[in-house]
C-alpha cells in the first residue's frame, strides 16, 4: 500500500532545507507525497519557535492538518516541538514527535509506527501498548526522538540531491548558535554550533551542480560560526567578541571550484566577521554573490546592549564601509527588531536615524515578540502592540526609500539575471529572476515558444525602470 503524505515547512530556510530531505526520503521510501491541502495519510509539519506567533502558527498548522483528515497520522518536528515544555499539549495534537537532531529518521519512524499499528502495539494516543513484554523497546512513546538538544555534539548527517521547481540550491553548512542573545530561544531550540564535515558539503554541491544548479546559497543558524565547532587551532584564540573565518573561506573557495557553480550566496553573516581581510578574501572569489546579509536587530547601542549583541552601531557601520570600499555597490541587507522592551521614543529614533545612515539595500523589520525561556520576556518595559506597530510601519517606510534608492540604481545597465519562472501578463511573456545582488527583476523579450529554456539559466538584462514594489524592468539581451 502507498502512503499519501503531506509535508509543510514554517520559519527559516533551514526549516526549509530540512523538509525538503525528509520529502526525498519518503519517496525514496515509497510515499506518495501530495500537497498539504489535500487529503493525505501523513502530514509532517517542521515548526518554527523563534517567536510567540510562530509558535501559535505552528499549532494551528498541526490542528489544521488533523481536521483534514483526523484519522491520519500527524508529525510534529523542528523549534516549536523542540522548545515546548507541555508534552500534553503537543500529544493531544501529534502521534509523532521528532527533535531537531533526529529529522533524518522520521521517514522511518513513520513507517515503524504503521507497523506497530498493524501489530496493534499502539493502541491509543496516551502511548498505552498490548501485546507487548517490554514497552521500552517498542516505537511507542513520543519522546524516543525528542531529547535535550543542548547535550548534541554532532550535526545530523543531512544532504539533498535535488530541488525540484527551484532555480537555487540551499545547502546547510552547520546547525546550532553559541550566541544567546536576550530575545532568542533559538540556541536552545537548535542546540550548540555543530559544523558539517567540509568533504559532505562539497560531495552534496558537487550532486547540486550534477542536477544543473548554477547558485549555492551557504546557510545554517549561524554560518559565521562554521568550522569553529571542529578546528582546534582556530578555537585557542576565539572568544565570543570575535571570529576567525578561516574556516569558512576555506569551504568558499573550494566550492567555488566545483564545476558548473557560478554563484555561491552567503546567508545571514555576524557581523563581527567582517574584516578588510576577509572582504578581500571573499572579492578573489569570483562566483561569490557581493550581497552580504547582516544582522543589526537594532541602530540603538543601550539596546544592543540589552539584546546582549556583542558590537555598537558604529562598528556595524564600520563593517559595511569595509564591503562598499571592496566590492562595488554591494547589497547590504539586515534584520531590525522594533519595539524591543524598554525602547524609548527616542531610543527608536536613534535606531531610525542610524539605519537610514547605513542605506540597506533591504531591511526585514520584526515587531519585538515575548518569548518564553529568553531573558528578554522577564525584562520591564514591554511595550503594547499599538506601539510596535507605529514603529515598524514607520521603519518600513523608510526601507521602501531606501530599497527603490539602491535598485534604481541599476538603471540603465546591463545586469546578469538567475532566471526562476516564466510568466505570461498581459500577453507578455516575462522572465523573472534575481541579480547577484539579490535584485528581483522582470524582464520582458523573452523568445517564444520556448520560454522555458530561460529558466535556471543565467541570462543578461538590460534595466529601463523600477516598479512600485522595487521589482526592476527590463528587457532581456542576446548574448553576443
Amino acid at each position: 500500500m502507498t502512503h499519501k503524505a503531506a509535508l509543510l515547512s514554517l520559519g527559516c530556510k533551514v526549516n526549509s532545507y530540512e523538509t525538503e530531505r525528509i520529502r526525498e526520503d519518503l519517496v525514496e521510501k515509497g510515499f506518495e507525497i501530495v500537497d498539504f491541502d489535500e487529503i493525505a495519510d501523513v502530514y509532517i509539519i517542521n515548526t518554527c519557535s523563534v517567536t510567540n506567533i510562530a509558535d501559535r502558527k505552528s499549532r494551528q498548522m498541526l490542528h489544521r492538518a488533523k481536521s483534514l483528515n483526523p484519522e491520519a497520522v500527524i508529525v510534529a518536528t523542528g523549534c516549536y516541538v523542540q522548545t515546548e515544555k507541555d508534552r500534553d499539549k503537543l500529544n493531544e495534537v501529534a502521534d509523532i514527535l521528532i527533535g531537531n537532531n533526529h529529522k533524518g529518521e522520521i521517514a522511518d519512524a513513520i513507517l515503524q509506527y504503521f507497523t506497530d499499528v498493524s501489530a496493534n502495539i499502539v493502541t491509543d494516543k496516551t502511548n498505552t501498548v498490548s501485546d507487548i513484554e517490554n514497552a521500552d523497546d517498542c516505537v511507542i512513546g513520543n519522546d524516543k526522538y525528542l531529547e535535550d538538544i543542548a547535550c548534541e555534539k554532532q550535526v545530523e548527517s543531512f544532504s539533498i540531491n535535488d530541488y525540484p521547481e527551484r532555480s537555487r540550491a540551499f545547502v546547510r553548512i552547520e546547525d546550532g548558535c553559541n550566541q544567546f542573545c536576550s530575545y532568542c530561544i533559538i540556541p536552545y531550540a537548535r542546540g550548540r554550533v555543530r559544523s558539517r564535515d567540509e568533504a559532505d558539503i562539497l560531495d552534496e554541491v558537487r550532486a547540486l551542480a550534477g542536477k544543473g544548479f548554477k547558485e549555492v546559497v551557504l546557510t545554517g543558524i549561524h554560518i559565521s560560526s562554521y568550522g569553529l565547532d571542529n578546528y582546534e587551532k582556530f578555537m585557542k584564540n576565539v572568544s565570543i567578541i570575535e571570529f576567525n573565518s578561516a574556516p569558512l573561506l576555506s569551504l568558499i573557495k573550494k566550492i567555488s571550484e566545483v564545476k558548473g557553480i557560478e554563484r555561491i550566496r552567503l546567508g545571514s553573516l555576524e557581523p563581527r566577521i567582517i574584516t578588510k581581510e576577509f572582504a578581500l578574501a571573499l572579492k578573489e572569489i569570483p562566483s561569490v554573490c557581493p550581497h552580504f546579509h547582516l544582522s543589526l536587530q537594532s541602530g540603538c547601542d543601550t539596546v544592543l546592549k540589552r539584546m546582549n549583541r556583542h558590537y555598537t552601531m558604529q562598528e556595524f557601520l564600520d563593517k559595511s564601509a569595509i564591503l562598499r570600499e571592496v566590492f562595488d555597490r554591494p547589497a547590504i541587507t539586515t534584520d531590525v527588531i522594533v519595539g524591543f522592551p524598554g525602547e524609548t521614543e527616542e531610543e527608536f529614533k536613534e535606531s531610525y536615524d542610524k539605519c537610514k545612515e547605513a542605506a540597506f539595500a533591504k531591511m526585514h523589520i520584526f515587531k519585538y515578540s515575548r518569548r518564553r525561556g529568553t531573558v528578554a520576556d522577564r525584562m520591564p518595559g514591554q511595550l503594547t502592540e499599538k506601539v510596535k506597530h507605529e514603529r515598524s510601519v514607520s521603519l518600513q517606510q523608510l526601507d521602501d526609500g531606501m530599497r527603490d534608492t539602491y535598485n534604481g540604481s541599476f538603471i540603465g545597465e546591463t545586469v546578469n539575471i538567475l532566471v526562476e519562472e516564466i510568466i505570461e501578463e498581459d500577453g507578455e511573456t516575462y522572465a523573472l529572476g534575481l541579480t547577484e545582488r539579490y535584485v528581483q527583476v522582470k524582464a520582458c523579450g523573452v523568445e517564444c515558444p520556448n520560454a522555458n529554456q530561460y529558466v535556471n539559466q543565467i541570462i543578461p538584462v538590460r534595466i529601463e525602470s523600477i516598479l512600485k514594489d522595487g521589482i526592476l524592468l527590463g528587457k532581456v539581451q542576446k548574448n553576443t
